[in-house]
């Protein structure tokens, strides 16, 4: 098994160097196994480190498509049998590649999610959990709500879609992250939700170790209140899509809730999140593009 690297890249040069820097370190010989995909929309960050990297592939994004398109865009251009997804914000704290490799030895593996750190060392995110309440779908991601044994090897509900990494060829087959949820956010529980319904693993690998910094690029390019809005939309379409059949009526009855709520209390964002969803859910359903 041959193993490769794929970046989403957006506009912060600094950023991306750090990462690059990370894998030159720790695994020196993945480099030039590496695909980025510039989504800043100008080539910036192309411009700023292609002479430095000459070994990378460079794929430049003419307009900002956000992490989904990028995300899915790096990780199929890659040749290679197994591919990591990496934000540009994370960096390699060990060589990853014995382990990831052994895993990936199971065939029934889709993808392995690994232990982030934030910039002090301390545990910041492990085994996903992913839980239904009144039908509708919570990710916990605070570290007390996350799996308690952090250092043991273990199922995962999904891989985290900024430190993981994919069998590239079971990614193809299910079409990478479904672009119902672009720009970002839930794409990576879908796509792993999708892959355990197929009947593939998802492992938590917690000897495969990053620093993952405190804000990237979706939270220094957008508003809180756009992010608040995306994170619900996602997560109300996330719920449409995946909620268990024996749960539909308490989901209905979430969404009127919640929708009633959100008008008595004057919410605009979260009542923009349902209107949204509600539209965006029925265009697809219609173009035919629910995979």
């Amino acid at each position: 098994m041959t193993l490769g690297v794929a970046i989403p890249a957006y506009q912060d040069s600094a950023r991306l160097r750090r990462c690059l820097n990370s894998i030159e370190e720790h695994a020196s010989d993945l480099i030039s196994n590496t695909v980025i995909v510039d989504d800043s929309g100008d080539g910036k960050v192309w411009k700023d480190l292609k002479h430095h990297y000459p070994h990378v592939k460079w794929i430049v994004h003419e307009e900002n498509k956000g992490f989904g398109v990028s995300a899915t865009e790096s990780v199929l251009a890659c040749e290679q049998d197994i591919v990591m997804l990496l934000n540009d914000d994370v960096q390699l704290l060990d060589d990853p590649r014995t382990l990831l490799l052994s895993c990936f030895e199971d065939e029934t593996l889709f993808a392995v999610t690994f232990r982030s750190e934030d910039s002090a060392g301390r545990f910041r995110e492990g085994a996903k959990r992913l839980v239904w309440r009144l039908g509708f779908p919570k990710v916990l991601h605070n570290p007390g709500d996350q799996q308690k044994r952090k250092d043991v090897e273990q199922e995962s509900s999904y891989a985290v879609g900024g430190h993981c990494a994919f069998r590239r060829i079971r990614f193809a087959e299910l079409g990478g992250f479904d672009r119902l949820f672009d720009p970002f956010y839930w794409e990576d529980v879908d796509l792993s939700s999708r892959a355990r319904a197929s009947g593939w693993r998802i492992l938590y690998q917690p000897g495969c170790r990053v620093r993952h910094a405190e804000t990237g690029a979706i939270k220094s390019a957008h508003k809180s209140e756009e992010i608040s809005k995306l994170t619900m939309r996602n997560r109300i379409l996330f719920a449409r899509r995946h909620c268990p059949r024996s749960l539909r009526a308490q989901l209905d009855f979430s969404i009127a809730l919640r929708r009633s709520m959100a008008f008595l209390r004057g919410n605009r964002i979260l009542l923009a999140a349902f209107r949204e969803a509600d539209n965006r859910w029925e265009e697809y359903k219609a173009a035919g593009n629910l995979k």
